[in-house]
C-alpha cells in the first residue's frame, strides 16, 4: 500500500478576528488544518472504528457567549469527544492515523476493477456509499448494503467516471445523519495523469498545492460542571440524532479555528459541504472577519475560478466570488495566492447575512471564517502553476434522444420527525422494499423536479451525473447580490448561469423552483431475481441528511429486461408501464409492447397470488379487487422479456 501523510509541520499563525458567539470576543486560528493521508492502492482496505477526536486541540474557541435567555455560557471545546473514523489497518500505528473522518482515496481511471474491503469494527450497522460514482448497484453502498459488526464488505467495481472529486460516507437507513455527523465520511480523487491533458496544467500535488476541504457546520452536546465561580460547559459528544440543527461551529477537515499554510502560487481547493443540514455561502476574503452580531450585508470576496463541478471539468475557468455550496456538493476552485506576500492571510468564510431565507434550516446561524489560509513562500511545489489554461474541456449535452421523462414533486407533511415535519417525494415515504422507478440501461432520460415546499432542497441522485437543461425560479448567488430571476424566471441550456453549469449529482432547488435535467443511465444493469430485486436499488433524495432520514428519498433500478434479444430490430426498445400506482380496484398498462404473455401477482414473500394469460396488456383493465391490500409484485413474462414492478394496493 502506498500512503502519504501530509499533516503540516508548520507553526500555526495566530490570527485574531471576531468570534460568532460574542461581538466582543476574538476568533483565534491556532489549530493546524489536517490534510488526511492519501491511499493510492493497491491496498484499499478500510476499518471503520470508534475513536475520540479533539476538534479544537489548541483551544481556539474557549469563550463565553450570551444565550437567547440572556444568561452567559462558558464553554470549552478543547476536549476529546466520541467519534468515528476510517483507517487502513496498516496506518493505525503511523503518524497521521485519523481520529475523525477518512483518508483520501486517489484512484486512477485505468483501474479495470478495484476491491475495497470495508471492515466494520463499531457496535452498529453501517454502510459505505460511493457518492458520485457510476457502479453496479450491489457495490453502491446504499441502505441495502449493510455491514454488520466484525464483518467485511467487499465493494468491487471498475472506475469508469470522468476525472472528478467524489466522496464516500455512511448511507444507513434512518441513521445517516447520526453516522456522518460523527465522522463517517471521506473524499476521493478520480484522476488519470497518463491521459488527462489538464493534469499537468492544474495544481496536482496532494497536500502541497492541491487540498481536500471537508467543510462542516457542527453542534456539540455540553455537560454542566458546577464551580464556585461560574457554570462551565464541557463538550461530551457530537450532537447528532433526528434534528441536530445547522451547527454553530464551522470547521474544515475536523478542526475549528484552523490554519493551513499554502504556497505562493496557484492552489487547487476541492471543497465539499459535508455538513448535516447547513447550506453554505462560501467565499475567500482578506477581511479578518467582522462583528458577527452586526447587520452588515457587504463583504469583499476575492475572485476564485471554478474548474470542476461534482462530475468533472467545466468548459473554461469560471470566475466566482461567493457561491452557494449545497449539502453533498463538491466544487473545485483554483485560487492565486501569488498576489499576496509571505505571511498574508486569506479566510475561507461563510457569509450568512446574504444566505436566502429558504436555505436557513434550524434558525439563523452567524457568519464565520471557517479557516485561515496563510501564504508561505517556503513551500515549493515541484511544478508550481502560475496561470490557468484558457479552456478546459468541451461541454455539450450527453448524446442521444430522451427515451423517457419523469416528474418528481418535493412535498412536506406536518407531524413527522422530531421537528414536526415529514419530507416526502410525490407525497410518498421511503420504503426499503418498494422500487419507485425502473430505468432501462443505456438510455437517456429527462427528469423534472418540482419543489412545492417553502424550503430549498439539494437534489441528489445516485449512479449518474446529470446536466441541467432548464431551471424555473430563484437561484443562488452568482453575483453576490442574493437570489435573482431574469424577466421570465426561466433559464435554459445553453444560456445557463454558472451555478447551473456542468455535470452534477447535486443541485440546490430553491423554494417553489423547478429543475429539469437529462442523464444517461449507462452501464451495469442489475442482474436480479424475485428474491434479490430489492438489494439492487439506487437512491435519489434530498441531501439534507435529516430530510433523507425523514423519508425524502426513493429508489430506482436499472435493468435490461425490457430489451428483447430476438423479436425486435437492433436499437428498438418497446415499453410497458403499469398505472395507477398506488391503485385500488383495478390497474391498466400503457406502452407499445403488445405481445401475449402471462401476468402474475406475488406477495413480498414470493407466494403466487394470481396468474392469467393475456393476449395484449395495453388497453386492458385488470381487476385487483381479489388481491390483498398492501405491497405486491406484478410480473409479466412474454417470450424472452420480463416486466416486473411493485404495486401498492390501497
Amino acid at each position: 500500500m502506498k500512503t502519504t501523510t501530509t499533516f503540516s509541520a508548520f507553526l500555526c499563525l495566530i490570527v485574531l478576528c471576531t468570534w460568532s458567539m460574542n461581538a466582543n470576543a476574538q476568533q483565534v486560528f491556532s489549530n493546524t488544518v489536517p490534510v488526511p493521508y492519501a491511499i493510492w492502492g493497491p491496498d484499499w482496505r478500510i476499518d471503520i472504528i470508534d475513536t475520540t477526536h479533539n476538534f479544537d486541540p489548541m483551544g481556539a474557541v474557549t469563550d463565553v457567549f450570551n444565550q437567547s435567555d440572556g444568561s452567559a455560557l462558558k464553554f470549552d471545546l478543547n476536549v476529546s469527544v466520541p467519534a468515528y473514523a476510517y483507517n487502513n489497518p496498516d496506518s493505525t500505528n503511523v503518524p497521521g492515523a485519523l481520529t475523525y473522518a477518512g483518508p483520501t482515496f486517489i484512484v486512477d481511471r485505468t483501474n479495470t476493477a478495484i476491491d475495497f474491503p470495508i471492515r466494520n469494527r463499531v457496535d452498529t450497522l453501517t454502510t459505505v456509499h460511493w457518492h458520485a460514482l457510476n457502479l453496479p448497484a450491489e457495490s453502491d453502498g446504499g441502505p441495502h448494503q449493510r455491514i454488520k459488526k466484525d464483518s467485511t464488505w467487499h465493494s468491487i467495481f471498475p472506475i469508469i467516471d470522468e476525472v472528478q472529486t467524489a466522496w464516500y460516507h455512511s448511507h444507513l437507513m434512518d441513521f445517516t445523519t447520526d453516522q456522518v455527523t460523527r465522522g463517517m465520511a471521506g473524499i476521493m480523487y478520480v484522476q488519470e495523469p497518463s491521459a488527462d491533458p489538464l493534469y499537468s496544467q492544474l495544481p496536482n500535488e496532494y497536500g502541497v498545492n492541491d487540498f481536500p476541504l471537508n467543510i462542516q457546520a457542527k453542534n456539540f452536546v455540553f455537560d454542566t460542571i458546577i464551580t464556585p465561580a461560574d457554570t462551565t460547559y464541557l463538550v461530551t459528544a457530537i450532537k447528532a440524532g433526528e434534528k441536530p440543527g445547522p451547527g454553530r461551529f464551522g470547521m474544515v477537515n475536523g478542526v475549528v479555528g484552523g490554519s493551513l499554510h499554502v504556497p505562493h502560487s496557484m492552489v487547487r481547493l476541492r471543497m465539499l459541504n459535508g455538513s448535516t443540514i447547513k447550506i453554505l455561502n462560501i467565499g475567500l476574503t482578506k477581511d479578518p472577519l467582522f462583528n458577527y452580531t452586526s447587520s452588515s450585508d457587504s463583504i469583499h470576496f476575492e475572485t476564485m475560478h471554478l474548474i470542476a463541478t461534482g462530475g468533472g471539468y467545466v468548459d473554461y475557468p469560471r470566475p466566482f466570488t461567493n457561491n452557494l455550496l449545497s449539502l453533498g456538493d463538491r466544487r473545485e476552485f483554483v485560487f492565486d495566492f501569488s498576489q499576496y506576500n509571505h505571511g498574508d492571510t486569506v479566510y475561507l468564510t461563510h457569509f450568512n447575512n446574504k444566505l436566502p431565507g429558504d436555505t436557513k434550516y434550524g434558525g439563523n446561524w452567524y457568519s464565520s471564517a471557517m479557516c485561515a489560509f496563510v501564504v508561505d513562500t517556503t513551500i515549493q511545489p515541484m511544478n508550481p502553476v502560475t496561470s490557468l489554461p484558457a479552456t478546459l474541456k468541451p461541454y455539450d449535452l450527453a448524446p442521444g434522444s430522451v427515451f423517457k421523462t419523469r416528474t418528481k414533486v418535493l412535498t412536506g407533511l406536518s407531524g413527522g420527525g422530531a421537528g414536526g415535519q415529514q419530507w416526502l417525494i410525490d407525497d410518498t415515504p421511503m420504503i426499503m422494499n418498494v422500487i419507485n422507478d425502473t430505468v432501462l440501461v443505456n438510455t437517456k432520460e429527462e427528469w423534472i423536479i418540482n419543489n412545492t415546499t417553502a424550503h430549498a432542497h439539494p437534489w441528489h441522485i445516485h449512479k449518474v451525473q446529470f446536466q441541467v437543461t432548464e431551471y424555473a425560479g430563484t437561484l443562488g448567488f452568482p453575483d453576490g447580490k442574493g437570489g435573482y430571476k431574469d424577466s421570465s424566471g426561466i433559464y435554459t441550456y445553453p444560456n445557463l448561469p454558472d451555478e447551473l453549469f456542468g455535470y452534477k449529482d447535486v443541485q440546490l432547488i430553491r423554494d417553489g423552483a423547478q429543475l429539469t435535467y437529462v442523464a444517461r443511465f449507462d452501464s451495469f444493469p442489475s442482474q436480479w431475481d424475485m428474491d434479490s430485486l430489492f438489494t439492487h436499488g439506487f437512491m435519489y433524495h434530498c441531501h439534507i441528511l435529516t430530510h433523507e432520514d425523514a423519508s425524502m428519498m426513493h429508489q430506482f433500478v436499472v435493468v435490461d429486461s425490457l430489451v428483447p434479444t430476438t423479436s425486435v430490430g437492433e436499437g428498438e426498445i418497446r415499453t410497458l408501464t403499469l398505472y395507477p400506482n398506488p391503485a385500488s380496484n383495478s390497474i391498466k398498462f400503457k406502452g407499445d409492447y403488445t405481445d401475449s404473455g402471462v401476468l402474475r401477482f406475488y406477495d413480498l414473500n414470493g407466494r403466487l397470488l394470481d396468474e392469467r394469460d393475456i393476449q395484449s396488456l395495453p388497453g386492458s383493465t385488470i381487476s385487483t379487487d381479489h388481491l390483498p391490500r398492501g405491497i405486491i409484485k406484478v410480473e409479466y413474462v412474454s417470450g424472452n422479456i420480463r416486466f416486473l414492478e411493485k404495486l401498492v394496493l390501497q
